[in-house]
């Protein structure tokens, strides 16, 4: 992730909460990413400049979310002359992917791609939201230990 700022630090985050390892270089970083970093090994967070291609040789995944679409562009370059996969935050269509706008409600996750167009997708997701809430949440979790008793006494 290059960029700590609010859309690195969602990013970053979801990655963390996904099981992933996750690099954060940043000269400036939300207290989130300083405080994690600090707490766990999983994420690491260099509190400094983008210098280059050589940032993105140990990654398998790049985020390019810094707050300027120039910097975000030399590390999309970078990255693609890599061969690595590269989410741009400021212009979709400049990476190989896009990530969706998520709501998670308990072991319920709904993800939404808007082709690219972040606000849209971010717009939809909590509109979704509003009607799959915590109600949600409760009836899978009992579906869930249902099926768990279930495939038990048919073992």
């Amino acid at each position: 992730m290059i960029g700590g700022g609010k859309v690195g630090t969602r990013k970053a985050l979801a990655l963390f909460e996904a099981g992933a390892h996750v690099r954060v270089i940043a000269p400036e970083a939300s207290i989130e990413l300083r405080d994690l970093s600090a707490s766990n090994r999983r994420l690491i967070l260099e509190r400094r400049e983008y210098i280059g291609p050589e940032d993105l040789r140990e990654s398998e995944v790049v985020f390019a979310a810094t707050a300027s679409a120039e910097l975000n562009s030399t590390i999309a370059r970078d990255a693609r002359s890599l061969r690595r996969l590269v989410n741009v935050a400021s212009d979709g269509a400049e990476g190989s992917f896009t990530s969706m706008a998520v709501h998670r409600e308990g072991r319920l996750t709904i993800g939404v791609s808007a082709g690219g167009v972040p606000v849209a997708a971010a717009s939809i997701r909590n509109e979704i939201a509003q009607h799959f809430d915590g109600r949600y949440a409760k009836m899978i979790d009992q579906l869930f230990a249902e099926r768990a008793a279930i495939d038990e006494a048919s073992a």
